[in-house]
This record gives C-alpha cells, structure tokens and sequence, in this order.
C-alpha cells in the first residue's frame, strides 16, 4: 500500500515537470517568432532578397521621346476641290512622362513580375509638308504645320531576371487606350497670287496604343530603386477635324504614329 502510494505522488510528480516543459516550450518559441531574423540590418544583396513577398509598386519615368511620322494624302474637301498634302516626315523631340502603379510578386525561380496600370502622357509633335492645289505638284502652291501630343491608360506587365548581377536586367509591354489630341494646323501660300485654304479644326481621337520596352534597375536601399529603359509606342489613330466650308471627307489624318524613347526611372516598393 505504501509503495502504490508512492507511485501515485510520483505520477503527479512526473505531470506538474511536464506540465512545466511545455509551457517552457511555449514561451521559448513564441520569444524566438518575434526576434528579427538578423540582429544587424544589412542591405540586400539581389532583387530577390528585397522582396521576397508580393509588393506594391510605384514607378515614374521621363525623358526624351523622337516622333517620326506623317503620310502624303490625297482626297476632295468639296465636289471640285481635290488637294494633295504631302509630308516631310521631320523627327520630332518631345518629353514624355509615366506613372505606373501596380503590384510586384516572385514567379518562378529568379524570375519576378509585375502587373499594374500605367498612365502616359507626351508633349507637342509638330507635322508639315506642302499642299498641291488640284492634287498637280505643278500646284505647291502652300505649305502646312500641325501639332499632336498623345495620352493614355494602359494596362502594363513587367518581368524582372535576378541573375545576382549589379544591375537587374526586365523587359515591359502595355496595351490599351490612346487620346491623340491634333491641333493647331495652320497654312501658308508660298506665291501671292494662291488663294487662301481654310484651316483643319482642333480634334481629339481615341485609338488602341501599345508599349514595347526593355531596360535594367539597381537596387539603391530595400525600398528604392533606379534604372533607365528604351521604349518603343504604337500612339495610335489621329484626325484632324474638317475645316470651314469641307463638306467631304475629313481633316488629315495619320493610322499610327510610332515614337522611340529614353526613359529614366524611379521605383518604390511598399
């Protein structure tokens, strides 16, 4: 009876020890989850180590974009009024500016992507050429200018290679809506004797744009990076607006307008 006894105070004994160690357990792993992984903080060595996890990305850029464009075209303002305009096809140097905004996430192995919205906005590309009165080059009889400057929303994706390198090489594409503004078409007679022609109105067009690009970025804190990119854009269809007393056709008017840019670029991941 006294041994049983014995073994019975062992027992509970035995328990409140391990009653004990797991509560010990517990508290030790709960203190080491909330130790920081490192006691120093260190800058990250890749992209990668710097986001590890989704992100939300925010990116401005600007630079310079060259513009060439322009089509000779042919049509009738009127029943008897048949002109030619042709184009000198100048190359243009505009600014251009884009926001981007979008989230950031690891793919595959060094692989990362981003996907967001992007938002896009260019200044003024002049257009000239001269116009052939009755459509006869024997008729130049005027010479013309006009200006375009391009907007758009676009929805735009980006794929990072991590290759442990010094700088992170990606590559971008976008798609979606344009707003090419034409303006400000304004003639000239290179004779006295010519007739005046009536100036093409002011006119906004909507078209489908897209974006190609290429680039790299560096890593400047876990936070901030930089890079610098070429893009290659489709602007879209623009239109000029008829011109007082047309009561045919349309202004002139361009199916695409291609740009090639340099961009830098500024890049927040939160």
């Amino acid at each position: 009876m006294k041994i049983n006894q014995n073994w019975q105070s062992q027992k509970r004994g035995y328990g409140k020890e391990l009653l004990f160690l797991v509560s010990l357990l517990g508290s030790t792993s709960s203190a080491l989850a909330n130790l920081p992984s490192s006691s120093t903080q260190t800058m990250p060595a890749t992209l990668l180590d710097s986001q590890n996890t989704s992100a939300w990305v925010v990116t401005l850029s600007g630079g310079p974009s060259w513009i060439s464009g322009g089509e000779t075209q042919t049509f009738y303002l009127a029943p008897e009024i048949e002109k030619t305009y042709t184009a000198d096809k100048p190359t243009n140097t505009v600014g251009e500016g884009d926001l981007f905004l979008g989230v950031q996430k690891p793919l595959y192995n060094k692989l990362l992507g981003q996907l967001g919205f992007d938002f896009a906005a260019t200044g003024n590309a002049g257009l000239s050429g001269d116009i052939w009165d009755d459509a006869d080059p024997e008729f130049n009889n005027h010479n013309y200018d006009y200006d375009i400057n391009h907007k758009a929303f676009a929805l735009k994706g980006k794929l990072l290679l991590d290759m442990n390198l010094p700088v992170i090489p990606w590559i971008s594409a976008s798609a979606g809506i344009g707003f090419n503004q034409a303006s400000h078409f304004t003639n000239n007679s290179t004779i006295f004797q010519a007739l005046p022609n009536p100036d093409f109105s002011d006119n906004t067009t909507s078209s489908f744009t897209y974006t190609l690009a290429v680039g790299i970025q560096r890593i400047i804190t876990k936070n901030w990076q930089a890079g610098v990119s070429y893009e290659f854009a489709d602007w879209g269809k623009s239109e000029l607006g008829n011109a007082e007393g047309q009561t045919m056709g349309s202004g002139l008017s361009l199916s695409h307008l291609y740009s090639n840019a340099v961009l830098l670029n500024i890049t927040y991941l939160a």
